[in-house]
């Protein structure tokens, strides 16, 4: 699967001209085709959602060739000048992590997470709950507090407790579609 960071460079790129994102599997589609014309080589939509993480299972690894044609219509040399130039980039400092537990985060420490299609939460832990300060997901508001036992890269978050002005809200799971796509400690 495509990093985040590649992903919003082929979604500004793919965007710039054609004023569309991939928010969804069908989606890939139209970035195929917009791939296969620009670089003149063709690749398939299954490819880029597999890319995306749109499809489950997917644990092969992608063939070189294909991240060299997804670099050249970046517009770099190949996958390694593509890699290089992301390592020379200053990027946020967070760290990314593959699986969180509540225990491994400290008090007053924030976590952000980010799920397709483009949600992002931010949380920041209290004494036993985790506060959510930013949300663009319509099931989490500002303010809510929840709790869970885990969240996992590419898993659903399943919420274990939801508080929201006071009420028990019934539990929800979060990022069933790709399952959680960043976990970030900041």
């Amino acid at each position: 699967m495509l990093s985040k960071h590649i992903k919003e460079k082929l979604n500004d790129k793919y965007s710039q001209t054609s004023g569309r994102t991939v928010r969804y599997p069908k989606d890939c589609n139209g970035l195929a085709e917009h791939i296969s014309i620009v670089c003149k080589t063709k690749i398939s939509a299954s490819t880029l959602k597999r890319l995306y993480g749109f499809v489950k299972g997917a644990s092969q690894e992608p063939r070189l060739y294909t991240l060299d044609l997804i670099s050249e219509y970046l517009g770099y040399k190949g996958w390694e000048h593509l890699l290089q130039s992301l390592a020379n980039t200053s990027l946020p400092k967070t760290k990314e992590v593959i699986k969180l537990k509540p225990e491994q985060v400290g008090k007053g420490q924030s976590i952000i997470l980010s799920y397709e299609p483009s949600k992002k939460i931010e949380m920041i832990k209290k004494e036993n709950v985790f506060l959510i300060t930013s949300s663009n997901d319509r099931k989490l508001l500002v303010n809510d507090e929840i709790k869970f036992k885990l969240i996992e890269l590419h898993y659903p978050l399943t919420l274990t407790s939801l508080i929201r002005k006071g009420q028990s809200i019934e539990v929800r799971q979060l990022a069933t579609v790709s399952g959680i796509t960043s976990i970030e400690k900041i």
